[in-house]
């Protein structure tokens, strides 16, 4: 987990990095704000990683760690049949188009990403 978290932090202190930089600048608002919103989602799964994921054992943690060593390793279950991932995604997108074109769009997307979202959460039980 040591190697993925420090790709993640490293990564979020370049987004706030760069979003201060872009901010002062251009003095561009939307910019600046995407950036940020970079930046929050990487050091969301940093924090994700440091608070639920502690005990991750990974292969790619070990110094002396081989491709070899890591074949077979089980990293988690997928549901690659499932059409839910690609509606939640659609669903972001209408959110984010929402914002750009009109409320009533983002409303819907909002109101979709909360149904696929309560639809992953039963699918994975």
């Amino acid at each position: 987990m040591t190697v993925g978290l420090r790709l993640f932090l490293s990564s979020a202190a370049f987004g706030v990095t760069i979003a201060l930089a872009y901010w002062f600048t251009s003095r561009e608002i939307v910019g600046t704000f995407m950036l940020g919103v970079m930046a929050f989602g990487l050091s969301f799964v940093a924090g994700y990683m440091i608070v639920a994921e502690r005990e991750a054992d990974l292969i790619g943690d070990e110094k002396n760690a081989t491709i070899q060593s890591g074949a077979g390793e089980l990293v988690g279950t997928y549901t690659v049949t499932s059409p839910l991932p690609l509606g939640s995604a659609l669903a972001v997108t209408f959110v984010g188009l929402g914002i750009v074109v009109s409320p009533v769009i983002t409303v819907l997307g909002i109101l979709a990403v909360l149904v696929f979202g309560a639809l992953l959460v039963i699918q994975s039980r």
